[in-house]
């Protein structure tokens, strides 16, 4: 049995991390933590949870807990996602990770001297269609990537966290729209197409009066191999979209969140609707994170693996500001 417990009793715990994990039999959650005490008290009235706290590091110090989940503003995941490892628990921390590289190191240093994982939750990963997207491009069938166009929209995070005035303010946010949602597709890119991001040209803009984060930003990427790609990240687009398209050798991949993948063949020439399975291959993000703690299996989307992706975003940010390419991870 894994005992876990939860930093952050906010929408996207209760939507998403407390059913999933209190619907799996080998799973307990033995404690939720959380500075307001309305969500707090309905969480643990929910799911059952007596041990409840205001204070996050007395959990550490009182519960017996494998595994921590990381739910909060995108600031403060880097300091409890350290201060979690040093405890000996392992952890899944929200995206983005964290706000800066340095941040990210020290996440991995801590994770690496407790002897514990740190696994950055890139739902994306896990979706039926990103994986069959995947399994597509590195089987080859299609030959080498040669470009990519990629966007993602919503109507913003007000939509379904209407309480989570956070998301707006750059002090603990550190971002919008790329920050919240542009670090899935770019790192879904990432990991589908296999091409690392070197270089990015990046513009923001502000087109609502809340907060002072952009709600819209644009990049053109160069990865390492020198192949181009466009990417956009929506904060004021409803109805909301994720899916890209994949320009390849023997035709294009074209995959949309919704209605599938496609592959548009130039050898042989014809047309491929791919059929995907019902599940993820890996049970979801949260059942993949308990396989690996379980089972002392590394994440293959490790604190190093997430920084990657949040290298990209952050490369972007100083594009933005200066107006230049920006070299990821200068």
């Amino acid at each position: 049995m894994l005992k876990l417990a939860i930093i952050g009793c906010g929408k996207v715990s209760e939507r998403m991390h407390l059913p999933a994990f209190a619907s799996m039999p080998q799973v307990a959650i033995v404690a939720l933590a959380d500075i307001s005490s309305k969500p707090l008290g309905a969480m643990g009235d929910l799911y059952g949870v007596s041990a409840l706290y205001k204070d996050y590091k007395d959990m550490l110090k009182n519960e017996d807990i494998d595994a921590v989940c990381v739910n909060t503003p995108n600031y403060l995941h880097a300091k409890m996602t350290v201060d979690c490892c040093k405890a000996g628990k392992h952890v899944l921390v929200e995206k983005p990770c964290a706000t800066s590289m340095p941040e990210v190191r020290r996440m991995k240093s801590a994770a690496d001297d407790a002897g514990v994982s740190v696994m950055v939750e890139q739902v994306h990963r896990f979706m039926p269609f990103n994986e069959k997207a995947h399994e597509v491009i590195h089987s080859g069938f299609m030959g080498k990537v040669l470009g990519f166009r990629a966007r993602v929209a919503s109507a913003g995070p007000a939509l379904w966290s209407p309480q989570g005035k956070w998301f707006f303010k750059k002090s603990q946010a550190f971002g919008g729209a790329l920050a919240d949602i542009g670090v899935h597709i770019v790192d879904t890119i990432r990991w589908v197409t296999g091409e690392e991001i070197a270089r990015v040209q990046a513009l923001t803009a502000k087109y609502g009066k809340r907060g002072d984060v952009e709600d819209n930003g644009l990049m053109t990427a160069e990865t390492t191999r020198g192949v181009l790609g466009t990417i956009e990240a929506s904060w004021t687009q409803s109805p909301g979209f994720f899916g890209y398209q994949v320009n390849c050798e023997k035709g294009v991949l074209e995959v949309v969140m919704g209605s599938g993948l496609k592959a548009y063949m130039a050898e042989p020439k014809g047309e491929i609707d791919f059929t995907l399975p019902a599940e993820s291959r890996h049970g979801g993000a949260f059942g993949y994170f308990v396989d690996c703690v379980m089972n002392g299996r590394t994440p293959f989307v490790d604190i190093e693996e997430g920084g990657r992706s949040l290298a990209v975003i952050i490369a972007a940010y100083r594009s933005a500001a200066t107006g230049r390419a920006v070299k990821v991870g200068a």
